[in-house]
C-alpha cells in the first residue's frame, strides 16, 4: 500500500514545526496507516543531528524506489531547514513522486530573495517549482510563492491546535497578575521591546510580573531588565516543557507575542484555546488569527509606547480581558482544532496524490 509520507523535525524538538508535527500525531494522523511521519532533525549535537538526517534520507529513498511513496509532504522553513529537506525533494523528483512542500518560517521569503548567491537561489527556486502544491500560513506567503516561485497550486492552510479547549469559567478563575510570553529569547521575537514596554507597565502596576519563557541567551535579557529596574518582577524559566507551558497559560492575563517576523505562531494558538487574552505585533497572519478582536489584539511592531498602553488598557478592564479571552477560545474551536485539520488534511492528500 502506498503511503503519504511526511517529513519535519522530531515532535520532542524545539519550536512551532515540532509543535504541529506533534499535534497531529498526538491525535491520529497515522492512525489508518495510509499516512506516516519519518522525522529529519532532532535536537542536540551536529553528529546527532546528520545521524538522524542521513537515516530519515536512507528511510525515504528506500520507500520511493520501492514505489511505496504516494505523496512527500514536506515541512520547511529557513536556513538549513530548506537545505535539509532539499536532498528529499530532490529524491521524490528522481522517482517521480508529487510533492505537498508546506512553507513555515516568518523569514523564507528574506532567506530566499536577499540571503542566497544568484545560483543557490536559481537552485532552491528549482526544486520549490517542481513541487505538486503548496501550503502556507499567511496570504502574503501563498501570493509569493505563486508570484515568485511559479507555483500553480497554493492554499492557505491553519496550524492544528490539539484540545482540549478550556471552559471560559475555569479560564477566569485561574488568571493571575502575569504577562506571558513563549518563545525563543532573541532580538528578532520581540523580546526586548516587550521588556521595554514591561518597565511602564510596572510602573503604573508594581504587582504584576513578565514571564519570559524559552530557550536562549538569558544574559543579555536580565542585563536589561536590570537596567530598566524590574529585575525582580521578570521570570527566566527557560524553555519549558508542554506540561509547565499549559500551566503558565493557565495562569497568565495576557499572553504578549511582540515579534518582528511571523508566519502563524503556534503560541498565540496555545493561549486562543487556553482563554487567555492575547496582544500581538501584525506580522504573517497574525492580525488574520486575532481579527475577533477588532484590532485590539494587534499593535505595530516595534513601537513600545503603544505596546505598553495596549497591554495596560486590556490588563486594566476586566470585561474587555473576558470578552478577548471568550472571542479567541470561539475562534480556535471554529478553524484550527487539530481533528478539523487532519480532516482537510486527508481530503487534499487524496487530490494531490490522484
Amino acid at each position: 500500500m502506498k503511503q503519504v509520507v511526511m517529513l519535519g523535525p522530531s515532535p520532542a524538538a524545539r519550536g512551532g514545526m515540532a509543535t504541529v508535527i506533534a499535534t497531529l500525531l498526538e491525535h491520529g494522523y497515522e492512525a489508518d496507516g495510509r499516512c506516516r511521519f519519518i522525522a529529519t532533525h532532532v535536537d542536540g549535537s551536529p553528529a546527532r543531528k546528520a545521524a538522524r538526517a542521513l537515516a530519515a534520507l536512507g528511510q525515504v529513498t528506500f520507500l520511493l524506489a520501492r514505489g511505496k511513496v504516494a505523496l512527500l509532504h514536506v515541512h520547511v522553513a529557513s536556513g538549513v531547514s530548506f537545505w535539509r529537506k532539499a536532498a528529499f525533494i530532490g529524491m521524490a523528483r528522481l522517482f517521480r513522486c508529487p510533492v505537498l512542500f508546506h512553507l513555515h518560517g516568518g523569514e523564507f521569503r528574506e532567506f530566499i530573495e536577499q540571503r542566497l548567491p544568484p545560483r543557490r537561489r536559481r537552485l532552491a527556486l528549482s526544486l520549490i517549482r517542481g513541487s505538486a502544491a503548496a501550503f502556507a500560513l499567511t496570504t502574503p506567503s501563498a501570493d509569493w510563492l505563486r508570484a515568485y516561485c511559479g507555483l500553480a497550486r497554493v492554499e492557505v492552510f491553519p496550524n492544528p491546535i490539539g484540545g482540549p479547549v478550556r471552559d471560559p469559567a475555569v479560564a477566569r478563575a485561574g488568571r493571575g497578575d502575569e504577562i506571558l510570553f513563549l518563545g525563543r529569547l532573541e532580538e528578532k521575537k520581540g523580546v526586548f521591546d516587550l521588556l521595554r514596554a514591561f518597565a511602564i507597565v510596572h510602573a503604573a502596576r508594581p504587582a504584576q510580573r513578565l514571564v519570559l519563557a524559552g530557550d536562549g541567551d538569558q544574559a543579555p535579557v536580565r542585563a536589561l531588565a536590570r537596567e530598566l529596574g524590574v529585575e525582580a518582577a521578570v521570570d527566566l524559566p527557560g524553555w519549558v516543557g508542554p506540561a509547565r507551558r499549559t500551566a503558565l497559560m493557565n495562569r497568565a492575563a495576557l499572553f504578549v507575542l511582540a515579534s518582528h517576523h511571523e508566519q502563524m505562531p503556534m503560541a498565540i494558538l496555545e493561549a486562543m484555546a487556553s482563554g487567555t487574552a492575547i496582544l500581538a505585533t501584525n506580522v504573517g497572519a497574525v492580525a488574520d488569527m486575532l481579527a475577533y478582536s477588532n484590532s485590539e489584539s494587534v499593535v505595530p511592531v516595534k513601537e513600545i509606547a503603544v505596546l505598553a498602553a495596549s497591554i495596560l488598557r486590556i490588563l486594566t478592564d476586566n470585561i474587555r480581558t473576558d470578552t478577548l479571552a471568550m472571542r479567541g477560545l470561539e475562534k480556535v474551536k471554529s478553524e484550527y482544532i487539530v481533528e478539523t485539520v487532519i480532516l482537510r488534511l486527508r481530503r487534499r492528500y487524496e487530490e494531490l496524490a490522484a
